[in-house]
């Protein structure tokens, strides 16, 4: 008899430890998810006037993901509490769904990881199909100029996106500082601007934003999985004590 509450009571414990995890990998992708909806740098770049809003949507997956993993991680800490075994069988099957969740996250994010640039072209695209820079409202040519100043680029897909790029200080290379200025030829003579567009320097820095996003919840998944067998080992042992 004290063989089986020692054996019940082992259980008990492991099944709390592993909802505690559980609920820390759940407030981390939260966390992480909210940092990365409010995070001053990434809101320089991800502007709703170049359409780069596409960005925010794995955000709000994280968050969700994150949310409802605590809540998941609150009942089977609450099934462990009571040692029922059909709300740790409730708890293994919500955390299956979450880890469906985290992987669909996962694929979601490695697809945006291999297509960024493809994405940011055609954001760009969609946010000025016609015409220079110059002749978009003030916002508009604010976000460009923060952008370019921030990543010493020049134009979104193209630098000849600014009508005369020499006149825009955002544009303008210091030869003394880089060594692949280079040599803008207009009507006014010559100058010396950044050798690239945006485009290639703002699909890299997202880029590096989603590897975040796909590598925590991978974590948060495999953490999952493993809940997941434990469940499925242990609700056998318990005794039953439906609530």
């Amino acid at each position: 008899m004290a063989e089986g509450t020692s054996s019940g009571s082992a259980i008990k414990t492991q099944l709390f430890v592993l909802n505690v995890v559980l609920w820390l990998a759940g407030g981390v992708l939260f966390a992480v998810g909210i940092w990365l909806l409010y995070d001053p740098e990434i809101a320089q770049v991800v502007s709703a006037e170049l359409h780069l809003t596409w960005f925010y949507h794995a955000c709000y997956a994280m968050v969700v993901a994150g949310a409802i993993t605590i809540l998941v991680a609150c009942v089977g800490c609450y099934g462990a509490m009571k040692e029922s075994k059909l709300i740790v069988i409730v708890f293994g099957v919500l955390l299956f769904i979450v880890f469906a969740l985290n992987v669909g996250a996962v694929i979601v994010g490695v697809k945006y990881y291999r297509e960024v640039r493809g994405y940011t072209r055609d954001s760009f695209q969609d946010a000025m199909p016609r015409g220079y820079i110059e002749d978009k409202d003030y916002r508009f040519k604010d976000d460009v100029k923060i952008i370019e100043n921030k990543f010493s680029c020049c134009g979104l897909r193209d630098m000849n996106n600014h009508g005369v790029p020499c006149l825009q200080d955002s544009c303008l290379c210091d030869s003394n500082i880089r060594q692949d200025c280079k040599n803008y030829t207009t009507w006014g003579g010559t100058c010396q601007i950044y050798p690239e567009p945006c485009m290639y320097a703002v699909s890299s820095f997202l880029k590096n934003k989603i590897t975040a996003m796909i590598a925590l919840p991978l974590i948060v998944a495999f953490i999952q999985l493993c809940g997941i067998c434990f469940v499925c080992t242990t609700q056998r042992k318990m005794g039953e004590n439906v609530a």
